[in-house]
């Protein structure tokens, strides 16, 4: 009989503080941070674009973290996919053009996340969300896996919007880097895997760490399973039998 297993963690709040910065992310994080310590300056935009895992999600929940601090009475709204229809994968879109023009009595921010699933009636609601920001002095913040001219080439108003802020190109950590993310990742999960394991990993099956992310949960789960620790053998058994 199999051992039932259960999540024995809480998942992390994403702060600045627990995420781990390196060359492909710091320089976006610094603007976002000056946002935050800067308002009422003016700023249009801020577009940040990169592959899955690089730590878009991360970056925007940190920031929503952190803009809570700093400013409690100022509202932070973060825009994430909902829904998978063919009316709107981004509903609080709709809702946030649909009310007064004023949107609010103190600047707001505003990100939205995953920004190149933005289609048909979310463009429109994304273009007028720019123009209602930018008549209250709030910037809109987006994160995409694409650049803004790849997303909006059937839309060069948006285009010109969107490109008319600070445009990021966020790159994946290099090795060194993801090893300390994968370790964190371990400690939040109270796992211990040996540096050896995760150097494995990285080198031998994904350097995507939304993969790795994955794949350390998996190990999770079989190490409670089998009653084994995390080794290098444990890991080569799961490759053996199709696990991993």
């Amino acid at each position: 009989m199999k051992q039932l297993t259960l999540p024995l963690f809480t998942p992390p709040r994403y702060t600045f503080d627990n995420l781990i910065l390196h060359e492909g992310i710091e320089t976006a994080v610094s603007a976002l941070r000056q946002v935050c310590e800067q308002v009422g300056r003016p700023v249009s935009s801020l577009f940040l674009y990169g592959p899955g895992g690089v730590g878009k999600t991360h970056i925007l929940r940190a920031l929503a973290a952190f803009w809570e601090q700093k400013r409690p009475h100022r509202p932070f709204v973060l825009v994430e996919v909902e829904s998978q229809n063919e009316v709107s994968v981004f509903p609080l879109l709709h809702q946030l053009v649909s009310g007064p023009d004023d949107v609010g009595e103190a600047p707001r921010l505003v990100a939205v996340d995953d920004v190149h699933l933005v289609r048909g009636n979310d463009a429109a609601a994304l273009w007028t969300l720019f123009n209602k920001l930018a008549r209250n002095g709030a910037p809109l913040i987006m994160t995409s896996l694409e650049a803004p001219d790849a997303i909006f080439e059937d839309n060069p108003h948006l285009a010109s919007r969107v490109t008319a802020g600070l445009v990021f190109a966020l790159r994946p950590p290099e090795d060194d880097a993801r090893l300390l993310v994968l370790d964190k990742m371990a400690r939040d999960r109270n796992i211990r895997i040996p540096s050896e394991v995760s150097r494995y990993l990285i080198t031998h099956k994904s350097r995507n760490l939304k993969e790795l992310e994955g794949i350390l949960d998996l190990l999770d789960e079989t190490s409670l399973e089998l009653k084994r620790r995390i080794t290098l053998p444990l890991v080569k058994l799961m490759e053996s039998e199709g696990r991993l």
